[in-house]
């Protein structure tokens, strides 16, 4: 009988127990994380994911996630950086499954995970932010386009490796990296938390981390998520033409 690919719910139920080993995690060494973006908004409207969304995403403060890639080991999970995965497009982790897989040249390949987008200091002056995010966009976009290479010559068949290992983009990746590090998260009065937009904010909305209840479970929200929500979508409250509630994500995985 052959395989069937994850349903949509099967998705948001593994994605929700890789959230529970994160929270276990940092629940036991002290670092701070958010439930961000659509998860957030799901914990506020629906108490769990919005019926259709097909991710999960959180935010950790710089400090938090590097101590989190150094120093995190686990059999059933792993944390992909551009620090441990060549292969790795993303300037942000993603804590995968070893559960369930995609399928890459015949073998298996173990990156469905949650996205853990990281919280950068930001400059404090408009005029540096603006300055800050044409560098940091300027560097992102040319890793994006390297990405969009590589990608097409897999889907053309004619990537040349075995593996999806591209030292160039990687590369690419670090030089924005290290525009984000310019800034240091603890002392900065902005932050940018970076999840492919430019918003930048101040990093008292954030403050404190709190519980709020998504799904069986209770996760770490920003203190004042109303305003992080309202500056990042308006009225968040307010559900999408029916025509836009669907999945977004593409890839198809399965269960081991």
């Amino acid at each position: 009988m052959e395989q069937q690919p994850l349903t949509l719910r099967e998705r948001q139920l593994e994605y929700l127990r890789i959230l529970k080993e994160l929270d276990r995690y940092c629940t036991e060494n002290g670092l701070r994380y958010y439930m961000g973006c659509g998860t957030l908004i799901g914990a506020v409207r629906h108490k769990g994911f919005i019926p259709w969304d097909d991710d999960l995403d959180v935010f950790m403060p710089r400090p938090d996630f590097m101590k989190l890639s150094s120093y995190y080991q686990s059999d059933d999970f792993s944390l992909h950086t551009i620090r441990n995965d060549m292969s790795h497009p993303y300037l942000f982790g993603r804590l995968c499954s070893h559960k369930v897989h995609s399928v890459f040249r015949g073998k298996p390949r173990y990156d469905f995970g949650i996205d853990v987008y990281i919280i950068n200091g930001a400059p404090s002056t408009s005029e540096e932010q603006k300055e800050h995010i044409r560098c940091v966009f300027k560097q992102k976009n040319r890793a994006i386009k390297l990405n969009r290479f590589r990608n097409r010559l897999v889907a053309l068949k004619m990537w040349p490796f075995n593996s999806l290992d591209f030292t160039l983009l990687n590369k690419q990746l670090f030089k924005a990296e290290r525009l984000f590090e310019k800034y240091d998260f603890e002392t900065s009065e902005y932050i940018w938390p970076f999840g492919g937009g430019r918003l930048i904010m101040k990093k008292e909305n954030y403050g404190t981390p709190i519980r709020l209840p998504f799904e069986d479970g209770v996760f770490f929200a920003p203190e004042h998520y109303h305003e992080v929500l309202t500056l990042g979508y308006g009225d968040y409250m307010q559900l999408p033409p029916e025509d836009k509630r669907h999945p977004y994500h593409k890839g198809i995985f399965y269960y081991n």
